[in-house]
């Protein structure tokens, strides 16, 4: 009645707390969930981490153990050109033995004879050199795709716009009248620049801070190029009417006059610089070189014309029937300029704009220079010089109502020009928008897998040393469980290959011992042989045991059964009822067994005996009120109330002594150690108390004549700090509480 009021209290218990437990427990749930994943990671990292330290150990064993193949492979070669000599004698000797048969078989003989032979197995150190081998080709691999993979590298294509100040900086013009050489003729040209700009696209890599970047582009320069008169101000030609002298003076001055030139070239620049990390900044020079695909020019300005005769008293202007005409204005346009090869020397230094710009491409602002340090300018001549020279003045009056219709070139097209030099220029300032190109990472190699280590068994005879056939030898993986049986050949011999783990190998023969259970841990590369002996069963001696029995009060003799079983089973090998002196003899080979002792009247006993030649005196205990025993060689599952089967002598014994003996009530207690909690302990002692009570109901002991309780770990009779200790306090124990209105001992 009290357990199952225990029971449902307990019960009632665990419906008011179980969902407060359920809440906590889904709380503590989560943190775990978040904490096992960064253990997770930290894991994969010092898994990572130790898988490269392994691989690198691997590596200078492998180098080690090549060595040590190459020596061994010697050794087995050596062997097996021995085995192979010893396999052609044979050879010869069953082909000399075949020639007695018929014609058949001889043939048959021959090709056996002359089948070729199979391949020798690698031995492990040759399966290790080799898999080590390939092992350290996938590493050299895969060590460069991870290099490749990890370098700090990126590939960008992109557009720029140029725009600035541009000029064609003009030298070596020179103006040479090719009449009247006593007459100074010739300009003084001064160079102006104006807006250019330009277009292009291209590729740039950068490999950690360095950059290097090449394309193509169109680049446009203008200039404006001022011509004016030389020094003395005015050009001059002296003309005059046959017979009469030159007395006529015509003047030429130019006024306003301006080339403007637009020089286009398509361009290639290769650049090398340097990109910071820590501040946005970034530099590059370089070359670019280009060839003239656009020259165009246009010639203005303003002209006048005047006549001076010695024997006039002013000089003649704005005479329309005579073609003088001052101030005239003329614009030549489109003449064409010729450009040919360009060799620039650019720099420039700009910003990365992308931690203000929020965009995908990367935004780059520079300020750059091109300077052209070749000329160039590729010379043709025109039809005609530079303006007003090879004109012939007179004739233009008389023909042409305008004389200054003259055909007019660029100064860059003229003779004056043969041996001039032009050096483009361009600053400003330059926009530039690159994308990054995807980049594909070179995949890594899986390693091969390794050969599965083999593994040797031995079996000999302890004594003798020699071999022992047909042993079974039963091998057990500690891990999966799984179980392997086979038998040694005729030279002792069992060869296999195993999974690396761990194994527990045993063997048994008839007419041996069974071998102690042996761990071998199988590792990769592993061959090594297992040398097991076994101990052959020497033939039995045969002695006579003796035994007493007494009471272990008055120390007198008693009457009582006997029966004897081996401490290894529960098989009964000897029964027997003592003389009325309570002696007992029987013959019985050196052992260890347990004696069963039952006599009406007395507490049934067992006592382990180690048998060696002697005589034992036995104890038994009369039946009374106040007696404490303990239950012997009951088991029960660890932390767990379930009898096992081990107990089924004990409990049988126990059973038959309280049916024999009905008027005897008893108190079963149960005792644990001191490991685990109070409660825990106190639980498990009362179940164990139970569990006795309820299997002696099944064996027909009325349950009144019963009770049960637990002691947890109040009472021990050792020290809980040892095995031993513990043990002898796991115990079950009862006490006989009352043996009725009768003396039992006077009734048997």
């Amino acid at each position: 009645m009290k357990q199952i009021i225990y029971i449902l209290l307990m019960a009632m218990g665990m419906a008011t707390v179980a969902p407060m437990v359920s809440v906590v427990d889904n709380r503590i749930a989560a943190v775990y969930a978040v904490d096992a994943k960064a253990k997770a990671k930290a894991q994969r990292e010092k898994e990572k981490a130790k898988q490269a330290k392994e691989r690198e150990k691997a590596k200078a064993k492998a180098a080690k153990e090549r060595e040590k193949a190459a020596a061994q492979k010697k050794k087995e070669q050596a062997k097996a050109a021995a085995q192979k000599q010893k396999a052609r004698e044979k050879a010869k000797a069953q082909q000399a033995k075949a020639k007695a048969k018929s014609s058949s078989n001889k043939q048959v003989a021959s090709k056996k004879a002359a089948a070729p032979k199979s391949q020798p197995n690698l031995t492990a150190a040759e399966e290790k050199a080799q898999y080590m081998e390939q092992v350290a080709a996938i590493d050299k691999a895969n060590a460069k795709a991870i290099a490749y993979n990890e370098r700090d590298i990126a590939h960008r294509l992109g557009v720029w716009g140029l725009i600035g100040y541009s000029n064609l900086f003009t030298s070596g013009i020179q103006y040479q009248p090719k009449t009247a050489p006593e007459t100074t003729l010739g300009f003084q040209n001064k160079d102006k620049g104006f807006v250019g700009g330009g277009l292009g696209l291209g590729y740039q890599m950068r490999y950690k801070q360095m950059i290097m970047t090449v394309g193509a582009e169109f680049t446009f320069y203008n200039s404006v190029m001022g011509i004016r008169n030389n020094e003395e101000g005015a050009v001059l030609r002296h003309y005059g009417m046959e017979p009469y002298p030159q007395t006529m003076i015509y003047s030429y001055d130019f006024r306003e006059m301006q080339d403007k030139i637009i020089g286009g070239f398509v361009q290639l620049p290769i650049m090398f610089g340097m990109e910071h990390k820590n501040i946005p900044l970034f530099w590059q020079a370089g070359l670019k070189v280009g060839i003239g695909v656009l020259g165009q020019s246009t010639i203005s300005g303003i002209y006048t014309t005047t006549i001076e005769d010695k024997e006039l008293i002013n000089g003649l202007t704005d005479m329309f029937n005579h073609s003088l005409v001052t101030d005239a204005e003329i614009v030549k346009a489109n003449t064409k300029v010729n450009f040919g090869l360009n060799l620039a020397a650019t720099a420039e230094i700009g910003v990365n704009l992308d931690q203000w710009v929020k965009a995908s491409p990367r935004l780059r602002a520079s300020l750059f220079v091109d300077y052209g340090f070749l000329n160039a300018l590729s010379y043709t001549p025109a039809a005609v010089s530079t303006p007003a020279a090879e004109t012939d003045i007179p004739v233009k009056l008389l023909d042409n109502v305008d004389p200054l219709a003259f055909t007019t070139h660029s100064a860059l097209a003229t003779s004056s020009a043969a041996g001039a030099k032009v050096n483009p220029f361009l600053v400003g300032a330059k926009f530039a928008v690159w994308l990054d190109l995807p980049r594909r990472p070179k995949a890594t190699q899986d390693y091969p897998k390794a050969p599965t280590p083999r593994m040797g068994v031995y079996m000999y005879d302890e004594n003798s040393a020699l071999a022992l056939g047909g042993v079974a030898v039963e091998i057990v993986n500690t891990e999966t469980g799984k179980t392997m049986q086979k038998n040694t050949n005729r030279q002792g011999l069992l060869q296999g290959r195993f999974t690396p783990g761990t194994y527990r190998i045993s063997a048994t023969k008839n007419g041996y011992y069974p071998s102690d259970t042996v761990l071998k841990t199988v590792e990769v590369f592993d061959f090594d042989t297992l040398r097991l002996p076994l101990e052959r069963i020497p033939a039995p001696i045969i002695y006579t045991l003796c035994m007493n029995i007494y009471d272990v009060e008055t120390q007198q003799p008693i009457e009582a059964t006997v029966r004897l079983t081996s401490t290894k089973d529960s098989v009964a090998l000897y029964t027997a009822q003592s003389a009325d002196d309570g002696f007992i003899e029987t013959p019985l080979t050196e052992g260890d067994y347990i004696a069963h002792l039952n006599a009406q009247g007395y507490m049934p006993k067992d006592d382990t005996l180690h048998f060696v030649r002697d005589t034992f005196d036995l104890y038994m205990q009369h039946i009374k009120e106040g007696i404490k025993v303990k239950i012997e060689n009951l088991f029960f599952a660890t932390n767990k109330t379930v009898i096992l089967p081990q107990s089924e002598q004990s409990m049988s014994d126990l059973a038959n002594f309280l049916l024999e003996n009905q008027t005897v009530k008893i108190h079963i207690v149960g005792h644990t150690d001191a490991v685990g909690t109070d409660e825990a302990n106190q639980i498990l002692s009362e179940g164990r108390a139970n569990s006795v009570l309820n299997d002696l109901v099944k064996r027909g002991v009325a349950a009144e004549r019963m009770t049960a309780e637990g002691k947890g770990e109040k009472e021990p009779v050792a020290d809980n700090d040892t095995d031993e200790g513990r043990q002898l306090n796991r115990r079950v124990e009862f006490t006989i509480t009352d043996v009725g209105d009768e003396d039992i001992q006077q009734i048997y």
